[in-house]
């Protein structure tokens, strides 16, 4: 198959819509189909994740991705656009993200090629961000798409009744691990982390796991809280930690990695506090290295990976600093738990595992192809 992979920028981007689309394109170069990615990016634009030589990345290069275009640069960007997918002529069009996909759809319609909607985050994603109407233009939007894929077959009862037929579960991959962690080990300070991986953002709210861990931090002075990863919040969230009594011994924001799998071995709990998901790649990854984990019982993604009392445990509502801190209380002082669930995590990611998932995508790629 010729397949057109789109996203509206990967430019030195260590998010999981990133890592997803890179991993889908290399996999399916290496199964022998012809990949091309396009891009809203410059032509500088480097990837952060490793893309395969084979895959022909195409660069629109043409304003600020980030930004909204006006009506003169909409018609330019249309006959670049055009053009590219003339010459690659893709069986399908993969769009990941409802952006893209609306502005993919607009861009060739009337080139009779089908496109394929990638949705990599819950549509509950709404009821933070207070957006109706975009959401009311995303479902209209995805009536024309062939499939769309989502993370879990659950995530089928928020979109409406009319678009349920063309929903198929794709989730992610999660790779085997070569390190386990040990969660009920201290490292060679004695002392216990409490890890999160994640953007800095107000989705992942990061400020409710900082307020949670300070409430509880006197019960456990050997234990510490670090947050691996970059974003928008860093400042706000280093103004936080410097007003509360802990300070920075205790609580370590120290960046993005590009080795996060040492960081979850190196772990004894995990805690993902996020308001929404889709498929949580970093909740995912901390199970699979044997980390029992934590995360909010209202949080699309979370339940659907944790089983509570046998992996993790689920922190009641979505958002409250006091049931993450008494849920958090649970796991930091049963030591013997920790170790149990960490064992069940390692083998109950296992369904996810990569042949698996990359078969799943190989099928919807195909079914997309309208013949």
């Amino acid at each position: 198959m010729r397949l057109l992979f789109v996203a509206r920028a990967v430019h030195d981007m260590a998010g999981g819509v990133e890592r997803m689309i890179i991993s889908v394109m290399n996999e399916m170069v290496n199964r022998g189909h012809d990949i091309a990615l396009f891009t809203w990016d410059q032509e500088d634009a480097i990837a952060f994740y490793s893309i395969n030589p084979r895959v022909k990345w195409f660069k629109l290069a043409s304003g600020n991705p980030s930004n909204k275009a006006g009506f003169a640069e909409r018609l330019r960007r249309a006959v670049k656009i055009r053009s590219i997918v003339h010459n690659l002529n893709p069986d399908v069009i993969v769009c990941f993200q409802g952006g893209p996909f609306r502005a993919m759809l607009g861009y060739t319609w009337g080139l009779r090629i089908p496109l394929i909607a990638a949705e990599r985050t819950a549509p509950t994603l709404y009821d933070y961000v207070k957006r109706a109407r975009l959401k009311n233009i995303e479902h209209w939007a995805f009536q024309f798409a062939t499939k769309i894929t989502v993370q879990f077959d659950r995530y089928r009862q928020y979109y409406p009744k009319r678009l349920r037929s063309l929903i198929v579960e794709t989730p992610n991959p999660v790779p085997e691990t070569l390190s386990q962690a040990r969660p009920d080990v201290p490292n060679r300070n004695l002392r216990f982390t409490l890890l999160s991986v994640g953007r800095l953002s107000y989705q992942k709210n990061y400020e409710v796991l900082i307020r949670a861990f300070n409430q509880i931090a006197n019960r456990f002075p050997m234990w510490d809280l670090k947050i691996v990863g970059e974003g928008e919040d860093r400042s706000a969230l280093i103004d936080l930690v410097r007003q509360l009594s802990l300070g920075q011994e205790r609580i370590q924001m120290p960046g993005k990695t590009s080795n996060v799998s040492d960081e979850y071995a190196a772990a004894n709990l995990f805690c993902l506090p996020s308001r929404w998901e889709g498929f949580p790649n970093a909740l995912a990854e901390a199970l699979a290295h044997g980390l029992p984990s934590i995360g909010f019982a209202d949080c699309a993604g979370v339940p659907d990976l944790i089983n509570h009392g046998e992996i993790g445990l689920l922190a009641e509502g979505n958002g409250s600093v006091d049931t993450l801190a008494e849920t958090l209380a649970r796991l930091m002082e049963d030591h013997e738990c920790r170790r149990e669930f960490g064992k069940k995590a390692h083998i109950a990611m296992k369904r996810y595992r990569p042949d698996v998932c990359f078969d799943r995508w190989e099928n919807v790629l195909r079914e997309g192809v309208r013949r």
